[in-house]
C-alpha cells in the first residue's frame, strides 16, 4: 500500500511539480499528523534522504521540501523496520 502511495505521489509530481513542494512548517505538521515526531524531518535531512530548497533570496525565505522525497524516506524507514525485524527472527 505504501508503494502505491509513493507511485501516486511520483505521478502527481510529474504532472504538477509545484504541488509537490511544501513548506518546512507544513512538512512538520504532515509528519505529526501521520504519527511521527516532527524532528524526523531533520533526521532525514542529516542522513541525506531528503533535500531542502530555499525559494527566494532573503535569509527568512521559506524552506521547501518535496512530498515525494519525504514519502520515500518514510517508506524506507518502514521497510528497514520490516527487514531488521525479519533478520532477528
Amino acid at each position: 500500500m505504501e508503494m502505491a502511495e509513493l507511485g501516486a505521489a511520483a505521478n502527481e509530481k510529474r504532472h504538477f511539480p509545484v504541488s509537490d513542494q511544501i513548506k518546512q512548517r507544513e512538512a512538520r505538521r504532515w509528519l505529526k499528523s501521520l504519527g511521527y515526531k516532527p524532528s524526523l524531518l531533520d533526521r532525514f535531512e542529516e542522513k541525506g534522504l531528503i533535500g531542502k530548497e530555499r525559494i527566494g533570496t532573503g535569509r527568512n525565505s521559506p524552506l521547501y521540501y518535496s512530498r515525494l522525497e519525504i514519502q520515500s524516506a518514510l517508506n524506507a524507514l518502514k521497510m528497514d523496520g520490516y527487514v531488521n525485524k525479519c533478520q532477528v527472527l
